[in-house]
């Protein structure tokens, strides 16, 4: 599906992230004034962190931003989880910026991409089970392509991305909107379903049926 497999990609960059939030929790386990803390390439930059060093709870209430040295941020107004069962929600204006458009995809590293942006209400990540998840207005762009829709599953160990709600994808001039859709992120096979309609520069009309479209490895940019 055009545009998905980075869109996927935005999600498993949070599992890094969340190991960075984790490791700055183990080191306070009171709430700390303003500071920046360097972690694993990171830095991250918050009003205050809490950590409870037995169950391994950490949460920061307020504000918080991480940055790395290539242009990359990760910003929300707050943040829990558990850094033990490696687990992090951010809520509140959640923006993820990946300067190398890879988003830690060892399949995406060996080809130059543009910078990529995802925007969401709330992100989660489980790193122990590999489960992202993003919900609210969830936005991604990167170069001519953008995918919007009110949730996205990632499931990393069968690879599966699942987008549901208003799901609109742009590539150019090529557009894909539908009530949910679904990319295997290994293969390239796509799924949309609902409404689902597909429209080609040039082509008229355009494709718009009840069943299902079914994609089989297209090219992804």
């Amino acid at each position: 599906m055009i545009g998905s497999r980075a869109a996927a990609a935005s999600l498993m960059l949070l599992a890094a992230v969340s190991g960075s939030l984790a490791s700055a929790a183990t080191k306070k386990s009171s709430p700390a004034a303003k500071g920046s803390v360097a972690i694993g390439g990171w830095t991250l930059t918050t009003d205050e962190l809490e950590a409870n060093m037995g169950t391994g709870a950490f949460k920061a209430p307020k504000h918080l931003t991480m940055t790395r040295a290539d242009g990359s941020i990760v910003q929300a107004d707050s943040a829990t989880g558990n850094y033990r069962k490696k687990q992090v929600v951010l809520s509140g204006s959640v923006s993820v910026h990946d300067a190398s458009g890879t988003f830690g995809l060892k399949s995406a590293s060996a080809v130059r991409r543009d910078p990529a942006t995802l925007t969401a209400d709330t992100v989660t990540v489980d790193d122990v089970t590999h489960l992202y998840d993003a919900a609210g207005s969830v936005h991604y762009a990167q170069g001519q392509t953008t995918v919007d829709a009110q949730k996205a599953h990632l499931n990393d160990i069968t690879h599966r991305l699942d987008l549901s709600g208003k799901v609109h994808v742009v590539q150019g001039e090529r557009t894909l909107d539908a009530d949910t859709a679904t990319y295997n992120t290994l293969t390239g096979d796509g799924e949309a379903d609902g409404n689902a309609m597909m429209v080609f520069p040039g082509v008229t009309p355009s494709i718009a049926t009840p069943k299902p479209i079914i994609l089989h490895g297209p090219k992804i940019p």
